[in-house]
């Protein structure tokens, strides 16, 4: 499986190749979030950093909700 890093390193994505590499990124995301545990107490621990997290949790949540 291609890592995002190796995805992102790319300055220019041709578009034929474009569906592939979203499908990709998705595909890590998906697996990223299966292996989230115990979000409260990583909140607790990073609470500055939290307000970040959100805002970015948000604009994809947005971003995920025009691909429909």
């Amino acid at each position: 499986m291609i890592k995002l890093k190796e995805i992102v390193k790319e300055a220019y994505i041709d578009p034929a190749d474009a569906g592939k590499s979203i499908n990709y990124a998705l595909d890590d995301l998906k697996l990223s979030l299966k292996r989230v545990r115990n979000p409260e107490k990583w909140a607790e621990k990073y609470h500055r950093s939290l307000p970040g997290v959100i805002d970015t949790m948000e604009r994809l949540t947005h971003l995920f909700g025009k691909m429909k």
